[in-house]
């Protein structure tokens, strides 16, 4: 209201300009101000508060003390060999699905036991008998860091084998694994859609979770899901500022472990540690370890007809469009 009054006032004649504003400031505004100019210190109460209300905004994951100690996991998919025939680390839609799989497991567990005591109750992530020495132990255990990934097997690309991402990766026809006659890298939108949902009902889950494709997420509709407890996956597309070339040259999963309504959101990337780096990927595969990487995010989309909404500072594309997203959520 101010504002527009003061604007207005700066359209009379300049000799009328100073005794005008000097009237609207003692008359309107100082007696709504006076306490900040009187007093420093509440000034700065005040930008506290603005500071903390964004900082409380922000809503996580739930942490689960027993699996999932940090929130979301973090695995990483750059391990063991996870390359496809020209030298490209392609398993990055496993290794997210991964995290939500796990964290959802993580909830419904037993939360005064340990990764390691053998206990398994809940049957979306199953133990997998990593040939290796069980980490943390002392028995063989679905939450078991080299459940995750065990480095003395490699993904057999042919059968469905391995620990709980190359099991996964069989699922959701990454590298189209499951139909070699064809030449695909990476995993599609599709094959992960229809992927989960074969995961769920084999783990005979289907009452208790479903699958959402949305194309295009609205901000709010993620802010909204996230805060709902339901595990996102995001999909990135690769932004190439020149129309008259195609904008979706790769693509890259993520998921999403917290956000802020004032337009920020943290994500486990399968690829990428950007708040926690670290150079031995394996690392991650204890859950307690994670990098929850903050992003601002821009509403204005340099290809508003695929999304709505972007991350212009997510370095390793030069931007990353949000195309879409699969949600996993509990039938309540």
């Amino acid at each position: 209201m101010y504002k527009n009054n003061i604007n207005k006032l700066i359209s009379l004649n300049v000799f009328s300009c100073a005794s005008i504003l000097l009237v609207v400031f003692v008359v309107l505004i100082l007696p709504h101000t006076s306490s900040m100019i009187l007093s420093n210190s509440r000034s700065s109460e005040i930008m506290e508060t603005i500071y903390k209300e964004l900082e409380d905004d922000w809503y996580y994951l739930s942490s689960y003390p027993n699996y999932s100690p940090s929130g979301l996991p973090d695995f990483d998919q750059r391990q063991d060999k996870w390359k496809n025939r020209i030298g490209i680390w392609t398993l990055c839609g496993p290794t997210a699905l991964a995290n939500v799989l796990w964290w959802f497991d993580s909830k419904h567990s037993d939360q005064k036991g340990t990764p390691g005591d053998g206990i398994d109750i809940y049957p979306l992530v199953n133990d997998y008998h990593a040939p290796g020495v069980f980490e943390p132990g002392p028995y063989s255990d679905d939450h078991n860091y080299n459940n995750v990934n065990d480095l003395q097997t490699t993904w057999d690309r042919k059968t469905n084998s391995g620990e709980l991402i190359e099991q996964i990766a069989w699922y959701v026809n990454t590298d189209k694994c499951r139909n070699p006659i064809l030449t695909k890298y990476g995993t599609s939108l599709f094959d992960m859609t229809f992927g989960v949902k074969n995961w769920i009902k084999d783990a005979r889950l289907q009452g208790d979770l479903k699958v959402e494709v949305i194309f295009k997420p609205s901000f709010s509709t993620i802010n909204e899901r996230l805060r709902n407890n339901d595990g996102i996956l995001l999909r990135f597309g690769k932004c190439i500022f020149d129309f008259r070339l195609s904008p979706l040259l790769f693509h890259h999963y993520v998921s999403v472990a917290g956000i802020n309504s004032d337009g920020y959101i943290a994500i486990s990337d399968p690829g990428w540690d950007k708040t926690n780096p670290c150079s031995n990927s394996t690392i991650h595969n204890d859950a307690n370890i994670v990098s929850h990487d903050i992003y601002k995010v821009n509403f204005t989309s340099p290809f508003s007809l695929l999304s709505s909404w972007w991350i212009p500072e997510y370095a390793v594309y030069k931007g990353a469009l949000v195309i879409s997203a699969i949600i996993i959520s509990e039938n309540k």
